[in-house]
């Protein structure tokens, strides 16, 4: 089998920083995770504070697609931890092949890396699906000093329903997924069945870099059966309500997946200590790079409260 590597392609999804420069910091780890090589991009320097993020990628795409974000939350004096989640990017693993349990349990393991080598004041943060494994992941473990979601869900409370428009193909299969699941659970389906990418930014630089994005062969653009129906049925390892970890939501008004209301509701029955509520006005789904000064100046004022 053919070494995945990364090539300098994603230096597409950079727009204000040198992408050379921010290839030059990088330094990359492997661990292992449920007998699953994980591929890490590491932004750290000698001298850096002791405040590591765990920045967990959404669907389909790998870390370096919000390598800007994470470079500016370096420059700010984080550490910066960036998995490729299993199956996808440089990691391991079938592509597109995974549970949220699965997932919670790769961050757990990355934290557990992460304390070890750097210390244990660590936040973990995620967009999209990776903002709801980042919920999902401060459920599973509580050692977490924050965590901030970039849109969230409970998958077991019918949450695609209210996330998803499903239409096309995946509207006539989508009653027969938990029947499918046990007779062809590693059967793809292609995840544009679902998820229409233009309609997650507004404007002409980022739709340029979905241009990119789509032809991108680093791209995990298939989903099998069992991972759709995770998201359709997945419960967090313990309620919500239950989580003691600080937590933000924070979602643009004009999100094409995550409406206000479905964010609010789900804030509501937050009862941890020094939760967020964020909401960006006239902003859309890929706020990490569609609006990064403004993402950055909400959380990074948030997290200086709760680590002082």
């Amino acid at each position: 089998m053919k070494k995945l590597e990364y090539k300098d392609y994603w230096f597409n999804y950079i727009s204000k920083e040198d992408p050379q420069k921010i290839k030059g910091l990088i330094k990359e780890e492997y661990i292992t995770s449920q007998n699953i090589k994980i591929h890490l991009d590491i932004y750290d320097k000698e001298g850096l504070s002791d405040k590591t993020i765990i920045f967990v990628h959404g669907t389909s795409v790998y870390s370096r697609f919000y390598a800007e974000f994470c470079y500016n939350l370096f420059q700010k004096g984080y550490r910066v931890v960036a998995p490729d989640m299993i199956g996808h990017g440089l990691s391991e693993g079938k592509r597109g092949h995974f549970t949220m349990d699965i997932l919670a349990k790769t961050i757990y393991d990355v934290n557990s890396y992460v304390r070890e080598k750097f210390g244990e004041k660590v936040i973990v943060m995620g967009s999209s699906l990776g903002g709801i494994t980042t919920l999902y992941s401060v459920a599973y473990d509580p050692r977490f000093k924050a965590a901030i979601c970039h849109n969230a869900a409970v998958f077991n409370e019918e949450a695609y329903k209210k996330i998803i428009k499903v239409e096309g193909p995946l509207k006539e299969l989508i009653e027969e997924i938990p029947e499918m699941v046990k007779k062809s659970p590693k059967t793809s389906l292609s995840v544009y069945t679902y998820l229409d990418f233009y309609k997650l930014a507004k404007t002409d630089d980022i739709l340029k870099r979905i241009d990119y994005l789509i032809k991108d062969k680093m791209l995990s653009d298939k989903y099998t059966i069992t991972s759709i129906y995770t998201q359709m049925s997945a419960p967090l390892a313990k309620p919500i309500e239950k989580i003691e970890t600080p937590i933000m939501f924070i979602n643009g008004d004009e999100d094409y997946l995550f409406s206000v209301e479905f964010m609010t509701e789900l804030y509501d029955r937050l009862t941890c200590k020094n939760k967020s509520l964020i909401i960006l006005k006239g902003v859309s789904h890929l706020i990490f790079q569609e609006n990064l000064e403004l993402v950055l100046e909400r959380i990074i004022t948030w997290l200086e409260q709760i680590l002082d």
